[in-house]
């Protein structure tokens, strides 16, 4: 059985670029696509080939598809085989973005009566919703996946499965006898319009006020979110990352998988935050850090390199 994915819609290269977007070489406008498919796995059918790294070029060129590559990549495909697109993955997207069909509400989910769901939300399987919580239109709510009281959702939200959002935050107070004593957390989560949390993430409530998460942010499986953190609007999180309570995060920040973020840190918007980094200070706007304690990505790369050089050390 070949790779790739069968669309269903069969069209001229020549159609799927007029409808969106790029330059088509004009061999190849009227040829007619029934999939698409990595160059790796490509069969020779009539098929259209994704190339978006230089890596699979020798695999492309081994081939007779048709292309579908960026201006920098189209230059080293021969002419006559490309639709040359500015954004390849967006188009990719949109070409696989098919609507799957609305399952409603699944019996086994438990939804409270005091929860306010709009007509449209999808409920899976073993979901459960507590009173109070509020979720816009067209949101889903995964499998097993749990939303505590005072969660507020908005519109085309998705909460990936077994993900648990708005529980009590970890926080603790020592007592005059030096006992421990759980801090309640009632100040609940907030969660902007078009915003993804993805499989086991989990995302505490706030302690006086909510924990917010911003517009369009999207949450890899396994983030996780403490009580009081805000995180901005258009942010990317991969796996594994941590926001430890009330620390801040900056709109269109892009956060590498298992990187952690100390309580009370300042992140400006638009900065980087390599994988597996050590966030223990604040971090001004639009800056790239790596390493621990996360510092600039080039002073991180510079005092790598010099230790690299240094001269093993004998036991004695």
């Amino acid at each position: 059985m070949p790779s790739g994915v069968t669309l269903l819609q069969v069209e001229a290269v020549a159609d799927l670029a007029t409808r969106l977007g790029g330059v088509v070489d004009p061999p190849i406008a009227g040829l007619r696509i029934e999939r698409i498919c990595a160059p790796a796995d490509a069969s020779g059918g009539p098929e259209l080939l994704v190339l978006n790294s230089s890596r699979y070029l020798a695999a492309t060129l081994a081939t007779g598809s048709p292309v579908l590559c960026s201006e920098k990549l189209a230059a080293k495909v021969p002419a006559g085989r490309r639709w040359i697109h500015a954004q390849v993955m967006w188009a990719v997207a949109k070409l696989l973005n098919v609507e799957a069909e609305r399952r409603g509400r699944h019996p086994s989910a438990r939804v409270h009566p005091g929860a306010q769901l709009a007509e449209d939300v999808e409920v899976h399987a073993g979901a459960v919703i507590a009173e109070g919580v509020r979720i816009g239109p067209h949101s889903l709510v995964s499998e097993n996946a749990v939303l505590y009281p005072g969660v507020e959702l908005g519109a085309r939200v998705v909460v990936g499965p077994l993900a648990v959002v708005g529980r009590p935050g970890f926080g603790w107070a020592r007592g005059p006898d030096g006992s421990l004593m759980r801090i309640p957390h009632r100040g609940g989560v907030v969660v902007g319009d078009d915003v993804e949390i993805g499989p086991l993430c989990t995302v505490d409530a706030g302690t006086l006020g909510p924990t917010r998460i911003g517009a369009g942010t999207k949450l890899d499986a396994h983030v996780h979110v403490g009580h009081n953190v805000v995180i901005g609007a258009g942010t990317m999180v991969a796996a594994q990352a941590g926001f430890a309570g009330s620390a801040v995060v900056g709109e269109r920040t892009l956060v590498g998988g298992q990187a952690g973020i100390a309580d009370h840190v300042q992140i400006g918007a638009g900065a980087r935050i390599a994988a597996q980094s050590g966030v223990i200070g604040d971090i001004p706007p639009g800056e790239t850090v790596a390493g621990f304690p996360a510092v600039a990505r080039d002073r991180f790369f510079r005092a790598m390199a010099h230790l690299l050089k240094l001269p093993d050390v004998e036991r004695a």
